[in-house]
């Protein structure tokens, strides 16, 4: 089966949050969140979806701007998750990092060498389909 551009158009939700973890636009999605460590929200780098459908597949990408080479030589690679998120996500070095009741449809870990949490300067897009 071959997909053209109108297939990815056809998402049945996407996301995009700017480098403060801010939710810009959205289709499908009910609510965004961060992600906990230890029961306390977690400042940046790890988001939580509460969307309007369950999804088969989550993809997300960095959105490029000029500085994004200024601390970093690639920016955070994107983690996905979902459906169904009740447990642990992933261990940031610090603790176990998981998505609170009522946001555990989809989730977007940023993360940069060495075990530690991000946010592209660009922010991120995530499609859920």
């Amino acid at each position: 089966m071959t997909h053209d551009a109108k297939d990815i158009l056809m998402a049945r939700g996407f996301a995009r949050v700017d480098n403060g973890g801010n939710l810009v636009s959205s289709k499908g999605v009910v609510g965004m969140t961060r992600c906990t460590r230890n029961g306390d929200p977690i400042n940046y780098g790890a988001y939580c979806f509460n969307l309007e459908f369950t999804p088969l597949a989550v993809v997300a990408n960095s959105i490029p701007h000029p500085d994004d080479n200024l601390f970093t030589p690639f920016g955070p690679i994107l983690y996905t998750a979902g459906p169904n998120l009740n447990g642990v996500l992933t261990t940031d070095g610090i603790g176990p990092v998981k998505c609170p009741p009522g946001f555990q449809d989809a989730a977007v870990i940023c993360y940069l060498t060495g075990h530690k949490l991000s946010m592209a300067y660009g922010g991120f897009f995530a499609l859920f389909e």
